[in-house]
């Protein structure tokens, strides 16, 4: 799973809310929502989610199938930005195709607007104007795809939202975007897993986080036994692979990154933001490189050093109460 700087306008604006809604507890959140546009993007994200197929395959080898982004003209000076997944997949694309879903449904309703050239920004592109293969941190979709935390880089690039650690799982909302870490390296090193978070459930009494994602069933050692990796999501259910939602035990995961939209009206000022950083490289979003995660495909970092580098904060258990274990449906 692999492929800085804030932007200007409401992402700073929405930064400060999201700091003052971890000091001020709770009631705080809704105050952040107004403040970029009163749209609960959690319940957009999660309506996505139950719109699309489940399975189409995983897999990290040649026979994976980039997601399709692309900018269309539709004429009158109107563009839309259509999104067609890829198959077989794997975690980073299957994330990075429903935000641009996302986006779509904002930007082709009308509700948010991005220029003919933010649009093609957000293509997956697979090489640089030099000819050069794309590598993570390279852009959009390289940032989102890479090691790390991609999806909160990017977040704190366009100003769209903000990323946070909760390992009580009480402030943790379903519908927000969640890095897992396998092992507790960044970079190089790192084992995770990109997938966007849809609640916490007790199975055969284990503690048990869901996700929707794009995974791959595989068998495990635990407690002197081997059994599933994941696990079905609702009683019956199964786990494919590719997309689906699953849970996996808690006590596998060894750190977590949530990132929560909360201002995808930022967005067009947020790519300029990008754009105005590339200069050198041609001014455009694309062109954008975050070094940081440019620099850990080879080499290892920490987690203080990502908290450090995107304003990753931690939700105070004595703030937020814990909400509990839910049953499984």
């Amino acid at each position: 799973m692999r492929i800085k700087s804030s932007a200007a306008g409401c992402a700073g604006f929405c930064m400060a809310a999201a700091l003052a809604a971890f000091s001020a507890g709770a009631q705080a959140e809704p105050l952040r929502a107004r403040a970029c546009g009163g749209v609960d993007y959690n319940a957009m994200i999660l309506k996505i989610i139950r719109s699309l197929p489940t399975g189409g395959g995983y897999s990290l080898g040649a026979d994976f199938v980039f997601p399709t982004v692309t900018a269309h003209n539709i004429g009158r000076g109107h563009w839309e930005l259509r999104v067609y997944d890829g198959f077989p997949s794997h975690c980073t694309s299957a994330a990075y195709a429903l935000y641009s879903r996302l986006v779509a449904t904002l930007h082709n309703g009308g509700r948010i607007h991005l220029s003919p050239d933010q649009l093609k920004s957000l293509e997956v592109k697979r090489r640089m104007p030099d000819g050069t293969a794309r590598v993570d941190g390279q852009g959009p979709y390289a940032i989102f795809n890479a090691n790390g935390a991609g999806v909160a880089a990017f977040l704190k690039h366009t100003g769209t939202g903000f990323s946070f650690r909760d390992d009580k799982l009480s402030y943790a909302r379903p519908g927000d975007f969640l890095k897992l870490f396998w092992n507790a390296n960044v970079g190089a090193s790192e084992q995770g897993h990109q997938v966007v978070f849809t609640g916490r459930r007790e199975m055969a009494g284990r503690d048990m986080i869901c996700f929707w994602g794009s995974q791959r069933q595989n068998r495990k050692r635990r407690d002197g036994h081997t059994e599933a990796l994941y696990f079905p999501a609702s009683k019956g259910g199964e786990v494919k692979d590719g997309y689906g939602e699953v849970c996996r035990p808690r006590s596998d995961v060894k750190a977590m990154i949530f990132s929560r939209v909360t201002c995808m009206e930022q967005l067009a000022a947020g790519l300029d933001a990008m754009a105005a950083k590339a200069a050198a490289r041609g001014g455009k979003p694309d062109l954008f490189v975050d070094e940081y995660l440019y620099s850990i495909r080879t080499q290892s970092s920490d987690q203080a050093t990502l908290d450090r580098m995107y304003d990753i904060q931690t939700a105070p258990a004595a703030v937020f109460a814990d909400v509990g274990i839910a049953p499984l449906p």
